[in-house]
């Protein structure tokens, strides 16, 4: 019986030696991604963004930053460490012997170490000296590849977000970087086995974190940093900023298709869509949405007085600026003197009236009325006159009538956009 078992096993294992190895590795960094062309990036990145080779921040949080990458606390003084290793003699003459003996032999930790402003302007002195600029680079590229590896081991795979997950770990370390991936994920609903193929997808995530508020500080505190690391890349990379993530965004040639992109792309943003993926293009617009997009395409100016007449209007919802701004301009009013119904969707005849009191409220002659249902006696009778004359409907308003327009009913997020895009662009 055990010489039948052992002939079973030596059958089986010339067999298993037979079958091709196969990698469980997965894709490597390596033979995706130009490591060097990436770190290049990622040191012009942080030049521009975080500081120059004699940047000195004595306190940053809890202590100090010093460099281009803004080394932080123990990792200050490692670069310190790695400079005075390099030309102990120049370093000590600029530091004086007793602050390069604290950096170089002391037992205290810098983990909570602030400069004051002989130390900073010392140091200054010696990061950015030739060697103090060497060691940076040395160190910048040991610090981003280490970030990179990370990052491809959290599911990032592609050079962009590569450099938008380094500029991550740079600002809030690895566990903090860890712990965003982990919201960003929630945010999208991605499994830990997803991958970020999408720069516009994994930089929407943390804009949707943001705009929740249910996520730590950090991602709050941060968000102009992320736009910025954002607009970097797109810039030196020569992305397409016009690259929406909502997959029903409408083809190219369809009315609404460049509408869409504008409003996501203007600045200030008009509209990040009505989830992580989707615009939503058939949707009702809101009148809370509808004057936030307005008031976002103006700049976001604030109100000049922070008189509210609308106990409906909450001082912590995302339209409360907005409303004001629109209502002290005229540019809206209130479905009562006292509510302003912002839940309530937004008819067609309202925003164009909108739209047309944000131009002035021009007066309108010598254009023939199209519509059989826009009635001369209502209040947007003027501002649908204007509208055709200004050529800001798409020619389907009435679903293939071509005599009704349909003011009553709710304007969709399609339509919206696409009035604003044809008037402001």
């Amino acid at each position: 019986m055990k010489q039948r078992i052992i002939a079973l096993l030596l059958t089986l294992c010339l067999c298993l030696s037979l079958i091709p190895a196969v990698s469980a590795a997965g894709p490597s960094l390596e033979d995706n991604v130009d490591v060097d062309l990436l770190v290049s990036h990622a040191i012009q990145m942080y030049l521009d963004l975080e500081g120059q080779y004699s940047s000195v921040t004595p306190k940053d949080s809890n202590a100090c930053s010093i460099g281009f990458m803004q080394w932080h606390g123990e990792g200050a003084r490692d670069l310190l460490k790695m400079i005075s290793a390099s030309d102990p003699i120049y370093a000590e003459e600029v530091l004086g012997t007793e602050f390069f003996e604290e950096i170089n032999i002391g037992a205290n930790s810098w983990k909570n170490r602030i400069l004051n402003s002989t130390e900073a302007s010392l140091v200054s002195t010696l990061i950015d000296s030739p060697v103090g600029r060497q060691c940076q680079d040395l160190l910048a590229r040991e610090t981003i590849v280490s970030e990179v590896k990370t990052g491809w081991k959290r599911g990032v795979r592609t050079e962009p977000g590569l450099l938008y997950y380094s500029s991550i770990e740079n600002q809030f370390g690895i566990g903090g970087a860890n712990n965003c991936m982990r919201y960003l994920r929630e945010t999208i609903g991605f499994s830990a086995e997803d991958t970020f193929d999408s720069l516009l997808i994994f930089h929407n995530a943390w804009l949707q974190a943001d705009a929740t508020g249910n996520y730590p500080n950090s991602i709050t505190k941060y968000k102009k940093a992320r736009i910025k690391v954002f607009n970097f890349i797109v810039n030196t990379l020569g992305l397409n900023p016009g690259t929406t993530p909502f997959i029903d965004l409408p083809a190219e040639g369809h009315w609404a298709h460049d509408a869409i992109e504008w409003a996501y792309t203007h600045n200030p943003q008009i509209t990040a869509g009505t989830n992580f993926t989707t615009f939503s293009p058939d949707a009702a617009l809101t009148r809370g949405e509808a004057v936030t997009f307005l008031w976002a395409a103006a700049g976001k100016p604030n109100p000049s007085s922070s008189h509210n007449p609308f106990g409906d209007v909450k001082s912590d919802r995302f339209y409360y600026s907005a409303v004001l701004w629109a209502v002290e301009k005229g540019f809206i009013a209130g479905r009562t003197p006292t509510d302003f119904c912002p839940a309530e969707s937004v008819t067609r005849g309202e925003m164009i009236t909108l739209l047309w009191a944000y131009a002035g409220k021009p007066t309108v002659s010598n254009v023939t009325n199209p519509y059989s249902d826009v009635s001369s006696e209502r209040f947007y009778y003027t501002p649908i006159l204007w509208a055709v004359s200004r050529g800001l409907f798409v020619g389907n308003e009435g679903g293939g009538s071509s005599d009704l327009l349909y003011p009553k009913i709710p304007c969709s997020r399609a339509y919206v956009v696409t009035y604003m895009y044809r008037l402001l662009r």
